[in-house]
């Protein structure tokens, strides 16, 4: 018996907890509209200009010269001195960081010379360098400032060459 009121309850329990989550939820209203517009005048607080009187109809198209001011604070001497330096520094740079599309590299040079004429076939408007550093050869095409630059030629090399990569390098500068 004991048991039977027990379940009784806890199905009870169950039951009245369910309809109670179920129960449609209410949120309250607020009736009262408040207006937080804020305004205020601050016209008093304008500075007054005063305009010079000049006479009706009668334009002046003169132009004042002013002398330029000296100040105990001038730097434009060693300013100069500065630019003058940095000019003589940037004509010792000799190379411009870049990057480059590696199509080759290894110890084949018969190879890399296959590689080289066929690059020529492939981009002919491009002059595919061969260079030999003890003991890798190597063929680069093209000189770009940035990644982005090559992305294109890369594309169109890669369809022959899929180990061909976009690598760092240095290119002279010629002078004018």
């Amino acid at each position: 018996m004991n048991r039977l009121v027990l379940n009784i309850v806890l199905v009870l329990l169950v039951i009245g907890l369910g309809s109670a989550g179920c129960a449609k939820s209410t949120v309250p209203q607020k009736k009262e509209v408040v207006d937080l517009t804020f305004s205020e005048n601050l016209s008093q607080y304008n500075p007054k200009v005063e305009l010079a009187d000049t006479e009706a109809g009668e334009g002046s198209d003169e132009i004042i010269q002013n002398d330029p001011l000296e100040s105990p604070f001038d730097i434009s001497d060693q300013l100069n001195m500065l630019i003058d330096s940095m000019r003589v520094g940037n004509d010792s740079i000799r190379m411009i960081d870049g990057y480059t599309i590696l199509v080759y590299s290894g110890n084949n040079g018969t190879e890399a010379g296959r590689v080289r004429n066929r690059l020529f076939d492939i981009v002919p408007d491009m002059t595919a360098r061969y260079t030999y550093k003890l003991p890798t050869y190597f063929v680069k095409v093209g000189q770009f400032f940035q990644q982005v630059e090559a992305q294109p030629l890369y594309r169109k090399i890669r369809e022959f060459y899929p180990t061909a990569s976009i690598v760092p390098d240095k290119f002279p500068i010629e002078a004018k």
